[in-house]
């Protein structure tokens, strides 16, 4: 049967689409992802504070508001109350927009203006690890300080209790209080705080203990190189050419001065001995198109084999606005045996607009930019795993060139022994010449030490001497059996076998004193 086939436009019989119009609902239990499950490392809420009241000095800076002398940035340890309080002088936080600013979730303003948290999540990371959270605040101007208290011990209880069905804004509401006090004694004119009461107990203490927060900070904030880092100066000069912030006064209260970067100008590396970092790199990252996407620095050194992580000085670091992004092995994939990211030291500043932390700052936002990012450092961590190879390659034959030398003066001490077979000396100076030769071999190839170029030399010229008049006392026409090539060929056989050189004579000794019929019965 014969029938018409007329097109079926399917687009035409889709619907358009529809807006949602029942209410979407955010549950209690997205508080609990913020209140620390998002950290494995609890040092983290250090991190999260630090990088705010950092953001809080730098507004402050661009404002043109004064500094008093000492640090922008202080954390004050109670181990009898079990507190820790994290203050800084930057703009502060005050009025309406004290409430507002820090009850909103995931609502920051930040985001856009060149600071370093964005997404208005981190302030809540202490929750986790305290029993009460309290930010505390005034501005310039003002007589009265305001806070703003979390109660962590009720926020636990609302989040296990299976009956509340409140909505995220009905449980802030039951668990956050507003007090302003009138009282502001002992307190900045403006003033941003922190206070964590009744810290948690965990992993032996490491949230009370100063050491481990200053090494921790030494890593990741955005605190300024020792003045004992040889290359800190230049290094930072460079970054702030370049877009990079000023860093950041940080103290504790443990009596030890500013939290410095964690740069060293040596470290030990295991049982290899000491490295000490002789040079800096510094080097622009940018793609095809000419964009900069990173500034940063490599420490040059001997490359002898992988730094500690205990150092903290190993790996290439990524940070953003100054603050660390991951980990020492955040490079570790891009390198062509992995083992050689903890080889090298060094940082890149990502000062693209579009390479952004994830939420964690574990490691970053997948993007076009981060990709070219990653794909131009696949190349720089190619050329390190060159160097690497080729130093190793340079101390193989600076060893090979020590060791001929140690033989050529034993060699040389041999031949020059008048007590020993003429046939000896004569194989010995050989032998001496033979070593001399391994040395200019990987004099080509390598730059020796001085003192292994200048000895090179003296001995050639004591071989010379001993074979001139080795060839001296040579006897005319046909020579006796022990001098004879046959003799010369046994022993050169017997004594280039070894590296054992004094136990080789006696054998030598034997062999030609039976060639010349002198052996004792």
């Amino acid at each position: 049967m014969d029938g018409v086939v007329s097109p079926v436009s399917i687009a035409g019989l889709r619907r358009a689409p529809d807006p949602i119009e029942e209410d979407v609902v955010i549950g209690k239990d997205v508080i609990e992802l913020l209140a620390g499950a998002m950290y494995a490392d609890p040092l983290t809420v250090y991190r999260e504070y630090v990088q705010n009241a950092a953001d809080a000095v730098d507004q402050a800076r661009e404002l043109g508001l004064p500094f008093e002398q000492g640090p922008q940035v202080l954390i004050i340890l109670d181990h009898v109350e079990r507190t820790v309080r994290i203050r800084d002088v930057g703009v502060g936080v005050g009025g309406a927009e004290f409430v507002r600013r820090l009850t909103a979730i995931g609502a920051s303003k930040k985001r856009g203006a060149n600071l370093r948290g964005f997404r208005g999540v981190g302030r809540l990371a202490g929750l986790g690890y305290c029993q009460e959270l309290i930010f505390r605040s005034r501005t310039d101007g003002s007589s009265t300080i305001k806070e703003l208290h979390w109660d962590s011990r009720v926020l636990r209880e609302r989040l296990r209790d299976p009956k509340f069905d409140g909505s995220l804004a009905d449980l802030v509401k039951e668990v956050a209080t507003v007090v302003t006090a009138q009282d502001s004694t002992g307190y900045p004119d403006r003033f941003f705080e922190v206070e964590m009461r009744k810290v948690v107990r965990i992993k032996n203490d490491l949230l009370m203990n100063e050491d481990e927060i200053r090494r921790y900070l030494s890593e990741v904030a955005p605190v300024p190189f020792s003045p004992d880092f040889t290359f800190g100066e230049r290094i930072r000069k460079w970054l702030s050419e370049r877009g990079v912030g000023e860093p950041v006064h940080i103290e504790l209260t443990d009596g030890k001065g500013p939290v410095y970067h964690r740069a060293l100008n040596e470290v030990v590396v295991s049982k290899v001995g000491v490295t000490t970092f002789r040079d800096v790199e510094l080097r622009e990252i940018k793609n095809s198109a000419g964009d900069v996407l990173a500034v940063g620095w490599l420490l040059d050194h001997g490359y002898i084999g992988a730094i500690p992580r205990g150092s903290r000085m190993a790996g290439i670091r990524l940070r953003v606005r100054d603050v660390q992004v991951g980990s020492e092995l955040i490079l570790a994939s891009l390198f062509t045996e992995t083992r050689f990211a903890m080889w090298a030291a060094g940082e890149f500043h990502v000062v693209h607009p579009r390479i952004v932390p994830n939420g964690r700052r574990d490691d970053f936002e997948h993007s076009a930019a981060y990709s070219e990012l990653q794909d131009e450092l696949k190349v720089f961590t190619k050329d390190i795993g060159h160097l690497i190879r080729t130093r190793s390659d340079d101390r193989r034959r600076k060893r090979r060139a020590r060791l001929a030398l140690m033989y050529a003066q034993s060699w040389l001490e041999v031949a020059g022994n008048t007590r020993h077979h003429e046939t000896i000396r004569r194989v010995a100076a050989n032998e001496a010449e033979t070593q001399l030769q391994v040395i200019d071999k990987e004099a080509a190839r390598v730059t020796l030490d001085d003192d292994l170029t200048k000895e090179a030399p003296k001995l050639r010229a004591s071989i010379s001497r001993v074979v001139a008049a080795l060839d001296k006392n040579k006897p005319q026409g046909r020579p006796p059996v022990g001098k004879s090539k046959g003799a010369l060929a046994a022993v050169s056989a017997i004594m280039s076998s070894t590296t054992q050189i004094k136990k080789a004579l006696p054998m030598a000794e034997r062999v030609l004193a039976a060639m010349e019929g002198t052996v004792k019965k």
